[in-house]
């Protein structure tokens, strides 16, 4: 459950869903035959998939509309903007990597070199260079895999075509520092083989392309991937994994704004634990069962569900999914007693271990560790496996948003400790309910705790000597949030001023709330 840390975040968000950015990803590969693709390494500061190997990637600029118009020779009637992400893909191309796959006559090093640099300065455009050297692109260059949506449950939202290209013999791949750290061609084995080690990250869905490459060519890998695209477009759940042995499914839930979706995840390699089945819509849960019936396909087990909360939006396909696939059931003892017409197998407490087998790579010992993390709700769990250290954190923080801390079923000084907890375990990737998993979870956590900090600092500011009723707190503290998420604001506040109490930093009278004498020392900065 969700509380919107400002109303122009759930705006942003909106906006998002409604403005679908355009991009393209370039598989490029040494030449016919080989088995050999780039692979770049994104950025460290990138906010998204910053760190993460990937294909070229880029989006589609004004430019690129130019560019397909005048200077793309095309073979057949091609539909809407493709001609444009052609335009786009040799842009990124050249900008990245220095490969040029224009025609025409031959250009130097040196001056494709020199067009780089103006161009990468904004000193030239990649059109204006194709018109001064009368080159050309031609469609013939790129053979189109398919294009794809990203999940909704990623605040970036776009649409992007997946292409194939081959570098020249007389082309070198070039990486200059910039939003590509380092790129080197390498076959999928290899690549998949590093990432199983927990040596790399790998942007989805290239974990899946890659595995599917690894069978053959990039020529005899293109039916086979526009097969991929349309299933996906169907709007069939994508393999999406972050890092091995965590597939994460979004699926859309009645859940608290920005957040449209609630992240149901399958935590195991050949044996699998299916974490909070959250959909209570049909239509959600049959693609649900189709991703579990490909698993069970593949020889994989499925050994049970596990929840980690007892919230509405994380429970809502268990008893079909019990029906149909008669696995039991684990949760923390406090969760079962909110969920009473539920049939739980048994409950899960702080330290336990379950056993999933050997690890991607092939490791013996992994296990997926349990931790009572309360304040969320009281029986609110964790689990981290101890292969890559990944975390899968229910509700404990979210990548879109603050979380609700309901005085109703919630406790926000068990919440902070909680918190401190979960930074101390977290290594790794940290997977939420709601939004992408962050890369570098301890440090989303320790902003989660500063955020909670700073908003408990606001409280005390905003109280007085005089009592203050806690709508006159709301509308004060909150001023920027819209009358949609007033509802949740005040809940959160009620919490935050629950706490204040429990530390003597406030009281509660019968005309409202103010502060102690303990709380009037803190708000002046004077140590008690």
């Amino acid at each position: 459950m969700l509380c919107p840390k400002e109303s122009q975040r759930v705006d942003t968000y909106l906006l998002y869903l409604l403005e679908v950015n355009k991009a393209v990803s370039i598989v490029l590969s040494r030449g016919p035959g080989s088995r050999e693709v780039l692979m770049v390494k994104r950025h460290s500061s990138l906010p998204f998939l910053g760190g993460y190997l990937a294909f070229v990637t880029g989006t589609l600029e004004d430019e690129d509309h130019e560019t397909a118009r005048a200077h793309l020779s095309i073979h057949g009637e091609e539909p809407g903007d493709y001609p444009a992400f052609l335009a786009a893909a040799a842009r990124e191309l050249f900008e990245e990597t220095g490969v040029w796959l224009a025609r025409g006559t031959t250009l130097s090093r040196k001056k494709l070199q020199d067009y780089r640099r103006r161009i990468l300065d904004n000193q030239i455009s990649f059109s204006e260079v194709l018109k001064r050297e009368n080159q050309r692109l031609d469609s013939k260059d790129f053979a189109p895999m398919f294009p794809i949506t990203t999940p909704q449950f990623i605040l970036q939202h776009y649409d992007t075509w997946f292409l194939h290209c081959h570098i020249r013999a007389e082309d070198e791949v070039e990486i200059w520092p910039g939003e590509v750290e380092e790129g080197y061609f390498i076959t999928p084995e290899e690549v998949l083989e590093r990432w199983r080690k927990g040596t790399v990250l790998i942007a989805p869905p290239l974990p899946l392309l890659l595995h599917e490459l690894a069978h053959g060519d990039c020529e005899s890998f293109l039916p086979e991937a526009r097969q991929l695209g349309e299933s996906l477009n169907r709007g069939e759940l994508q393999q999406i994994y972050f890092s091995p042995g965590v597939l994460l499914a979004p699926l859309r839930t009645p859940t608290k704004p920005p957040a449209t979706h609630t992240n149901a995840y399958l935590v195991g390699d050949q044996k699998l634990y299916l974490i909070d089945p959250a959909t209570p819509h049909s239509s959600e849960q049959e693609k649900l069962w189709k991703l579990l019936d490909e698993l069970l396909a593949q020889g994989k087990s499925i050994e049970g569900i596990l929840l980690t909360h007892h919230h509405p939006d994380h429970v809502g396909a268990v008893a079909e999914c019990q029906r149909r696939y008669q696995l039991p059931l684990y949760a923390h003892r406090l969760t079962s007693q909110y969920l009473p017409d539920m049939d739980f197998s048994g409950s899960l407490e702080q330290g336990q271990e379950l056993d999933l087998g050997p690890s991607p790579d092939g490791q013996p010992g992994w296990k997926l560790r349990v931790y009572h993390l309360p304040g969320h709700a009281p029986g609110h769990l964790a689990f981290q496996e101890t292969r890559y250290q990944a975390v899968i954190v229910g509700d404990l923080v979210s990548t879109l948003s603050s979380m609700l801390i309901d005085p109703t079923d919630g406790h926000l000084g068990t919440y902070i400790k909680s918190l401190r907890f979960l930074e101390s375990v977290t290594n790794g990737l940290l997977y939420p309910s709601h939004g992408p998993p962050a890369r570098e979870g301890r440090k989303l956590v320790q902003k989660v705790l500063n955020h909670r900090y700073k908003r408990k600092q606001q409280i005390l500011e905003a109280l007085d000597t005089q009592p203050q009723t806690l709508e006159k707190l709301v509308n004060e503290i909150y001023a920027k949030f819209d009358q949609r998420t007033k509802k949740l604001a005040r809940r959160s506040l009620h919490s935050s001023l629950i706490q204040l109490i429990e530390e003597g930093q406030a009281e509660e009278t019968e005309k409202g709330y103010r502060l102690s004498a303990p709380g009037r020392e803190r708000a002046l900065g004077v140590e008690s």
